[in-house]
């Protein structure tokens, strides 16, 4: 077994919980609920030896970490003027070639500068005003391959419909939708020593080119999507440079083509594996949003994430220091007995459902509204035009490698063939 727990005396709290195990192995990921489990048992804050870390399970001491992002700070930072290697969000080590996670990477008024600027496109009010679009462009998806009876759900439905609407947010012609899409999910779906992941990250200073691009147009053109707003603001009374812009228009662009993606994917795959699940939501889709909760805690896509200690301090009776890396798991945390029972099942009714997936505190998500309102949209679409659809398993194919997010690559499905409902193409 790859976890090697051994606890060892500390000065002042008892003992301090430390481990050997390899969150980047596959053999680690693929059984990463039971290791999760173990780890929690043990202590919900422990020390990874093999990588030098504290990984966070325990949901009480997740949602600590969140909520204080100025003791466990998301800053990148390599080196920093008072000497210590800031990691940022992205993983222990961090993989090469990033560039920086804008907002979510950003601390204090830089932080709620950006949140201000962002808002308005992502609050409740202007993603129902999103809602016809989102729908418009659900059903023209699925128009393409109705009458045939045969398509890939992720590669021809959940994939495109977040990724239309994230470029027109952005300012990004639509039509590159698959181009940019293609590239996030590339970078996502495979561990860094992949050669899929690797062919991705090389396209990194292409598709940065692109995004500059776009946003120098904008400057001397603004219009009325986030990228205007974003190239026309200030921050610190001066606007941002090119490098900042790229950085926070990476981080809205993949998040807004990936996570929605494979939260959605995910539950189709589920309810094609329980049908009779499947047949209620289609009976009841107002059941649509609880059901959407319970699949934000049951596949925490967005799994883990990293903070850097800022002095030292004591989490689960364990104690960090100043410097020292932080990994929490949100997957982790929204299975953890102590407050979801039964956490491995689904359960559409769990009530309440004080889920982590989007974070606590102030970095909470941001696309929190976008995300529930797309998987919506999404689910109906499915759920009232194919209800019948059934997985192709054996071609069905999962993330493989990432301890940071997880989804479905492929996933073909056959159904009954149906009629189109005609919808003008929406980009």
């Amino acid at each position: 077994m790859l976890v090697d727990a051994l606890l060892q005396a500390g000065e002042d709290h008892g003992v301090r919980a430390e481990a050997d195990f390899d969150h980047l192995s596959l053999e680690w990921l693929a059984e990463r609920h039971r290791h999760n489990d173990e780890l929690r048992r043990q202590s919900p804050v422990i020390w990874n030896r093999t990588y030098g870390y504290w990984y966070v399970t325990g949901y009480d001491e997740v949602a600590a970490v969140s909520r204080d992002s100025e003791t466990f700070t998301p800053r990148y930072a390599e080196p920093a003027e008072d000497g210590l290697y800031y990691i940022g969000i992205m993983g222990v080590p961090r993989d090469e070639g990033l560039p920086p996670v804008g907002i979510a990477e950003a601390e204090a008024g830089r932080h709620t500068a950006l949140r201000r600027a962002i808002n308005p496109f992502m609050l409740p009010a202007a993603v129902d005003r999103d809602r016809a679009f989102l729908e418009q462009a659900a059903t023209w998806c699925l128009d393409q391959k109705i009458e045939d009876g045969l398509m890939d759900l992720v590669l021809e439905f959940t994939n495109p419909v977040p990724a239309i609407w994230t470029m027109r947010l952005m300012g990004i012609p639509p039509t590159k939708w698959e181009h940019w899409a293609e590239y996030f999910h590339s970078a996502a779906a495979f561990g860094q020593q992949m050669p899929e992941y690797q062919a991705a990250i090389a396209r990194t200073p292409e598709m940065v080119a692109e995004v500059t691009e776009v946003l120098h147009e904008r400057r001397g053109h603004p219009g009325d999507d986030l990228m205007s707003r974003l190239v026309t603001m200030e921050i610190e009374g001066r606007p941002m440079t090119d490098d900042e812009l790229v950085a926070v228009m990476w981080n809205l662009i993949g998040g807004g083509v990936d996570t929605t993606t494979s939260l959605t994917s995910l539950a189709l795959v589920h309810l094609s594996e329980r049908p009779e699940l499947r047949d209620r939501l289609a009976e009841d889709p107002d059941l649509l949003s609880a059901s959407c909760e319970e699949y934000l805690r049951w596949t925490s896509v967005n799994e883990t994430l990293t903070r850097t200690c800022t002095s030292d301090t004591v989490l689960g009776g364990q104690e960090i220091k100043r410097g020292e890396f932080v990994m929490m798991s949100w997957l982790a945390a929204d299975h953890d007995p102590a407050v979801f029972p039964d956490p491995g099942a689904v359960d559409v009714d769990r009530a309440p459902n004080p889920h982590l997936a989007f974070g606590v505190g102030a970095h909470r998500c941001i696309g929190l509204h976008v995300a529930r309102v797309m998987f919506e949209v999404m689910m109906r679409e499915v759920l009232t035009r194919i209800p019948d659809y059934v997985v192709d398993y054996d071609a069905t194919t999962y993330y493989k490698g990432n301890p940071k997010l997880f989804g479905v690559v492929t996933m073909p499905a056959t159904f009954t063939p149906g009629e189109p409902r005609g919808v003008d193409r929406p980009f």
